[in-house]
């Protein structure tokens, strides 16, 4: 262009070309210069817009910003929402891209990824990928697509689940050139396979007019002219699409010269477009003011220019099937928003899946309760050991008057079924949540279940292990009768281990209070949905501590309780002594927690975790109850049942003391003395008073029996501590 216009043998009038943005834009700059008019028939570059920059310049091909409503309009039909974008970084693809990107968030739609290369764009189809992405805009060359969808195969990124979007005006069977300068490692099955189905947008290069246009010609008569004329097979050439555009090209310019002629000849006096110079701003804004008004019907479609002298005219929408592209939609920007892309029905779309794919894997969110029947089971044992609990309680209560019962300490066996009650209770607490409760419910019942199991745990195995310390204190104590823990003193020691559990679970609501935690997953249903399931627990941000030091608290009270059922493992009154049951609930305790714990922490299956705990608690607390509690049911209604310390003192009688144990020989005496006290307080009511004061008869035989006698308090003392019964 530069050697022309320095050609002083001709002046030219105007500039048709050129074919590629990128030699447009820098004559496209220069010639408005010379006050000469370009028009373009194929370039599509968005900057050649900007009429700053390029005031004169004119195109019948549109931009390709142009075509983004062309595919607002597919994902919105095809309900897209959410779609990925791959351009090559140079400007023709660049300002289109980022003008699609500004569009969607206006409209709603979400940018799961968008990617750009300029030499080899393999990493970025693999980051596609990994992003998910199902529906991808595609802006680039065509040697940089053989290279993208080869990528793509390789990545599985094509298929009944993919669509993919590209520019319309490659070559026919582009996919099949071999470029030496732009290689890929697929074969040619690999590469049909990768672009099956493919779709574009384009500016509709043929009118559908029926009639003749402004040439005289239909749009069938063109294209047998241009068949005959390039010898047949058009589709191998390059840059055949573009004939229509190209014809109605030098139509324009005949017919702008052809008007302007004859407004120039009006003229007085009269000009002709031979008067022409570069340095005439009259005739060239002429040529300006007809070619903005262009308006007829081209081979290509009506022809229009916009005030920035792009194109106005209808565009299509072609997709792959087989070896070439065809037209399934026309937009028409002149009718009703929402109706301007009508599908073909020659053609209609045929999905390899029978359905348009998704535009993203769904996310399906799904609450994870415990099994509704779960929690009934679980519900109904725990019921039935309240039960069980409640039966062993007033069985308890009633026979507490008997010897065996009374001697057993009834009423710490009472805080033991206390305990077992919370225990069970504990159990139903978490199982609460199968009846999808809100928030707020599910973390006070987590705070339920905490505080109902460590009480529970400390009142039972609390009890049990005080009243075997007093049977600890009688047997391993010198003087026996000197030795006197009443149940207050047990319920004291049994208190200070609840204020225990109550001080640290005090400390951790006022300065780490447990909170709502939930935990995802996620679990592929088919290929389409992934389900996310939602797991509440309840957690704080020093939860490991608060449990280690209950566990500490708790394990210490275990070591206790086994040192002591240790200790009076060779007290041989059943009655007083539960060391072997304490023994057993221990060790069931034991191996339950060491088992259970490491394997709830384990399970991810909210069914299991629950059912596994609830059992633990379900068996440990029924052994715990039942080994206390049963023996007792076996000898309700017998006198002196064996075991008690008078069936031993009985029995005493007719053994050889020498072969006595020293503890068998301390029961013996203490039942003695009691037995002897028992019948004095019958017979001798009226001395109570003179014995608590001391009153010595002056008798000598009544001065021995006095200080050999044990006094009122001392007798309550032995009486206490070896089981007290009624008076005879």
């Amino acid at each position: 262009m530069y050697k022309e216009l320095y050609n002083t043998s001709t002046t030219k009038i105007m500039v048709l070309g050129a074919g590629c943005s990128i030699v447009t834009q820098p004559t496209a700059q220069a010639s408005h210069l010379w006050n000469l008019l370009q028009l373009s028939y194929s370039s599509a570059s968005p900057k050649l817009s900007e009429r700053d920059l390029f005031p004169k310049f004119f195109r019948m091909f549109p931009p390709e910003t142009v075509f983004n409503v062309v595919k607002f309009a597919m994902l919105h039909h095809f309900n897209w929402r959410k779609v990925a974008t791959l351009h090559q970084t140079i400007e023709l693809f660049s300002l289109p891209t980022a003008d699609f990107l500004t569009g969607a968030r206006l409209q709603g739609i979400e940018i799961i990824a968008s990617e750009s290369f300029s030499e080899d764009p393999s990493l970025q189809v693999t980051n596609l990928k990994k992003q998910g992405a199902r529906i991808i805009i595609g802006n680039f060359y065509e040697n940089r697509a053989r290279q993208v969808f080869c990528q793509a195969y390789k990545d599985g990124l094509y298929g009944e689940k993919y669509v993919w979007i590209i520019t319309g005006w490659y070559s026919n069977e582009w996919w099949r050139v071999r470029d030496p300068a732009h290689p890929h490692d697929c074969t040619s099955e690999q590469m049909d396979e990768a672009v099956r189905g493919y779709f574009t947008t384009d500016a509709l290069p043929l009118s559908l007019a029926q009639h003749p246009g402004v040439s005289g010609k239909t749009t069938e008569q063109f294209w047998e002219e241009y068949n005959e004329y390039v010898g047949g097979n058009p589709e191998s050439l390059s840059g055949y699409q573009e004939a229509p555009y190209g014809y109605d090209s030098v139509w324009t310019i005949a017919l702008m010269l052809q008007e302007a002629e004859e407004m120039l000849q009006r003229m007085d006096p009269p000009k002709s477009i031979a008067d022409f110079s570069y340095d005439d701003d009259e005739i060239a804004d002429i040529f300006y003011n007809i070619m903005n008004k262009t308006n007829f019907e081209g081979v290509s479609g009506p022809v229009q220019f916009t005030a920035a002298g792009d194109r106005k005219g209808l565009m299509q929408v072609e997709r792959q099937i087989g070896n070439t592209e065809v037209r399934v939609g026309i937009y028409d920007p002149s009718r009703n928003p929402g109706d301007e892309l009508t599908w073909s029905q020659e053609n209609p779309i045929i999905w390899q899946g029978g359905r348009p794919p998704l535009d993203s894997i769904i996310e399906r969110e799904t609450r994870v309760n415990i099994s509704f029947a779960i929690f009934i089971v679980m519900t109904a044992l725990a019921l039935a050991g309240i039960i069980m609990a409640v039966a062993f309680l007033a069985f308890n209560i009633k026979y507490r008057a008997k010897r065996y019962i009374k001697m057993s300490s009834p009423k710490m066996n009472n805080l033991i079924l206390g305990g077992g009650i919370l225990a069970y209770l504990s159990i139903i607490f978490p199982g609460v949540d199968s009846i999808d409760i809100d928030d707020v419910t599910f973390v006070w019942m987590c705070r339920s279940n905490l505080w109902s199991l460590a009480i529970g745990f400390s009142m039972a195995f609390g009890a049990m292990f005080t009243k075997t310390w007093r049977v600890h204190r009688i047997f391993t104590t010198k003087t026996a009768m000197r030795t006197m823990i009443k149940d207050y003193q047990l319920y004291g020691v049994v208190m200070v281990l609840i204020i225990l559990d109550i001080i640290v679970f005090g400390f951790r609501e006022i300065f780490d209070p447990i909170f709502l935690d939930v935990q995802t997953s996620r679990q592929n249903q088919d290929e389409d949905v992934v389900l996310v399931l939602l797991r509440r627990t309840c957690t704080s941000h020093y939860v490991v501590y608060w449990n280690g030091s209950l566990l500490v608290l708790n394990g210490l009270l275990l070591v206790f309780g086994a040192f002591l059922a240790w200790e009076t493992r060779k007290v041989t009154v059943p009655a007083l002594n539960d060391s072997k049951y304490i023994g057993m609930s221990v060790y069931n305790v034991v191996v339950l927690s060491f088992v259970g714990v490491p394997v709830s922490l384990v399970l991810d299956d909210v069914n299991a975790h629950y059912a596994i705990i609830a059992n633990f608690v379900f068996f440990a607390t029924t052994l715990t109850l039942c080994m206390v509690f049963v023996p007792k049911l076996r000898v309700r209604n017998e006198v002196e049942p064996k075991g008690t310390m008078f069936s031993t003192m009985g029995n005493s009688h007719n053994q050889q003391s020498i072969t006595e144990p020293a503890p068998d020989k301390k029961i013996r005496m203490l039942s003695d003395r009691i037995e002897n006290l028992q019948d004095r307080l019958d017979k001798k009511n009226n001395r109570i008073k003179e014995l608590e004061s001391c009153v010595i008869p002056s008798s000598d035989a009544t001065k021995g029996e006095c200080s050999s006698d044990l006094s009122t308090e001392r007798c309550e003392e032995a009486r206490e501590q070896a089981g007290p019964s009624h008076h005879r």
